[in-house]
């Protein structure tokens, strides 16, 4: 049930700004910013620390960003995301946390089941 109430969060959130940020791009600074920020937050609470390498780490982050990017405009984010998160924000990140997150355990179970 909690899934589903995400996924229509995520519909209702992320669908009527679908698009808007691609008319100006993200700086590499800022997505590298976000990136590294994201990043230390998980080493600093140590998130699935005995299944997650830090690469691993690195690539839901940067997953969560392109969600963002999809969703945010540039200005829009340089303007309200350097600070407190509202409650939508923190909607928002964590959806494409979780989302990001399951597709990276997905793809090394993959990759266990059939190695290179």
């Amino acid at each position: 049930m909690g899934r589903i109430i995400t996924l229509i969060l995520l519909f209702l959130i992320v669908i009527p700004g679908y698009g808007a940020s691609k008319e100006v791009k993200y700086p590499s600074d800022v997505i590298y910013g976000f990136v590294d920020g994201c990043y230390t937050a998980f080493e600093d609470q140590k998130f699935m620390s005995n299944e997650l390498w830090p690469t691993d780490l690195k690539e839901i982050c940067g997953c969560v960003m392109d969600g963002i990017r999809e969703a945010v405009p540039l200005q829009d984010f340089i303007k309200n995301w350097n600070g407190k998160l509202t409650r939508k924000q923190e909607a928002m990140s964590e959806t494409f946390g979780m989302m990001c997150t399951e597709k990276v355990i997905k793809e090394k179970l993959r990759q266990q089941k059939d190695p290179v």
